[in-house]
């Protein structure tokens, strides 16, 4: 073997090592995209669950920031001073 037949010998090995790694990294980045989807739904479904509980405190949250907690307040506050 002369030294071209060497090199040629070389870089054919260098791309079919190139070749197999490459397909494992694509087979990876698959698995990989298929438990990201999985996460993602399932956070999903759960986001899903807890979005009447979000929506029960941003209506208490708007209900204690209204006019109508501080006028309740206001109202307690009065009785408790008018029952010393």
């Amino acid at each position: 073997m002369d030294f071209y037949q060497v090199c040629v010998l070389i870089a054919v090995v260098a791309f079919v090592v190139l070749v197999v790694v490459a397909v494992r990294a694509i087979l990876q980045i698959t698995k990989t995209a298929q438990a990201a989807e999985y996460l993602v739904l399932t956070t999903a479904e759960k986001v899903d669950k807890t979005q009447s509980t979000f929506e029960l405190l941003d209506k208490a949250s708007t209900f204690v920031d209204s006019g109508v907690y501080r006028t309740l307040a206001m109202g307690i506050d009065l009785f408790k001073r008018l029952k010393k």
